[in-house]
């Protein structure tokens, strides 16, 4: 799983989780959110600082109450999940994410979803 981080013009971080090779939907991780394609803009070193992460360590459990983590479909089904520092089954993340909105985020390359 790859975890990217983005923030919104109301300064809520929504890190979008999906599998490692596929391809981020942006204007339907922005409907997830609730905003415009062009609300999201990547999160700085700054701002992942105040939410208790650093640039290339983005995980999908933040403590930030503004985080909210929109993970693909794909993620929320059975087995292991893993992101940055973590490993954790994928109901146990679902459980422990306060905030979260599923959407169909990914573009899965052809020869993945075989």
């Amino acid at each position: 799983m790859e975890v990217r981080a983005f923030i919104t013009p109301e300064d809520r971080l929504p890190p979008a989780a999906l599998p490692g090779r596929a391809r981020l939907r942006y204007g339907a991780l922005a409907r997830a959110v609730g905003i415009r394609r062009g609300g999201l803009s990547p999160a700085r070193a700054g701002r992942l600082a105040r939410a208790g992460t650093r640039p290339g360590g983005v995980c999908p459990v933040s403590a930030d109450r503004a985080a909210l983590v929109v993970p693909d479909g794909t993620v929320s089904g059975p087995g292991r999940v893993h992101g940055g520092s973590i490993e954790i089954e994928a109901a146990e993340l679902m459980a422990a994410v306060p905030g979260t909105a599923t959407a169909s985020i990914a573009g899965l390359p052809a020869d993945a979803s075989a």
